[in-house]
């Protein structure tokens, strides 16, 4: 008897480590795998946060080039969002939170004649130069 519970044992136990060994190959593979496929998730969405401070005393300058900027945006066909936003504890720092439906939207901003009216307005503005990101 005693011999037989200690076959059962060792039986028991070589299957914890085949278990251990398979899953752990399984591991190994899933993590080669995602390895060698380079995923690119699907950009439905430009995001874009753009940073500005501007000097002191153009802050109402700045302002007024910068509306006409966000009025003519907002109806661009391929524009979700577009805000621009002023700190309220540092009033020469300024963002631009905009968001486009893809990239031929946000193209299409980027090459509008109001945005390059505005980009031509504003360098006398600016205190440092614009930190933009994408997401």
């Amino acid at each position: 008897m005693k011999k037989i519970v200690m076959f059962l044992m060792a039986i028991a136990m070589i299957g914890i480590i085949s278990c251990n060994n398979t899953s752990k190959q399984n591991e190994s593979m899933d993590k080669n795998s995602a390895e060698k496929e380079t995923v690119v998730p699907k950009k439905d969405k430009k995001t874009i946060v753009c940073r500005v401070l501007v000097k002191e005393g153009q802050e109402i300058a700045f302002i007024d080039v910068a509306q006409k900027l966000v009025d003519a945006t907002r109806q661009e066909a391929g524009n979700i969002s577009y805000n621009l936003y002023q700190s309220p504890f540092d009033p020469q720092s300024f963002i631009f939170y905009e968001e486009y439906k893809d990239d031929d939207a946000f193209n299409f901003h980027a090459n509008s004649e109001h945005f390059k009216a505005f980009a031509a307005a504003i360098p006398d503005m600016l205190a440092a130069d614009l930190n933009i990101e994408q997401f």
